[in-house]
């Protein structure tokens, strides 16, 4: 693949942010409707859980404003952010919303929302993490490289 190469992940309208919406929202609708057995319920730190996620997504994307490049997964970059969240983790905005269905999941304690958190983690590593991954290492070659050694993709 060559540096001008596009991105093997096709224009979808399940982008990320719908992506977190849907298993949200589904999560919530299966918490209502079938209820189950409480796991855990920790409503406090859920909220905190949830707002730390939303801060996480919120700096990571904040990061690559100022580095100027974009967060659309289908579109390439040429600049590799290491500063900011990207010190600790290769996928901070991921991170972000993951954690902030499990601050859900947290905060309502029946298995649906944990289920949801899943998913969605799931989905975004098969989806959109893997093929960002090989796009990153044509374009930006060693650097990146190096980058992924030493920062875990999650956390």
């Amino acid at each position: 693949m060559t540096a001008d190469a596009t991105i093997p992940v096709a224009r979808s309208r399940w982008m990320p942010p719908r992506l977190f919406l849907f298993y949200g929202v589904a999560g919530a609708v299966l918490h209502f409707t079938l209820a189950g057995p409480v796991l855990l319920r920790l409503r406090w730190l859920g909220a905190a859980v949830f707002v730390a996620g939303l801060a996480l997504m919120l700096w990571g994307a904040r990061c690559f404003a100022r580095a100027g490049t974009t967060i659309k997964p289908f579109e390439r970059t040429h600049t590799l952010v290491t500063s900011g969240p990207y010190r600790f983790t290769r996928n901070p905005m991921y991170l972000g919303i993951v954690a902030m269905l499990l601050g859900t999941a947290l905060a309502l304690g029946t298995p649906a929302p944990w289920l949801a958190a899943v998913g969605l983690a799931v989905t975004l590593q098969l989806r959109f993490i893997r093929h960002e991954e090989r796009a990153l290492a044509a374009s930006l070659g060693e650097p990146y490289e190096h980058y992924r050694r030493s920062v875990p993709r999650w956390f």
